[in-house]
């Protein structure tokens, strides 16, 4: 997978950032992921409890 490989996630983690880009989301809410990452210039990575 083109995401696990630059960024460097899981695959299951690639698997979620992948249905989000395919599915337009523009936020997507994770407390394991980096926050306020930008992914693929569209989809930005929030940490809920930050």
């Amino acid at each position: 997978m083109e995401i696990n490989i630059h960024y460097g996630y899981s695959y299951w983690d690639s698997l979620i950032i992948a249905t989000a880009l395919q599915t337009n989301c523009s936020i997507l809410y994770s407390e394991d992921m980096q926050h306020d990452q930008l992914i693929e210039g569209t989809l930005r990575i929030v940490n809920p409890l930050i």
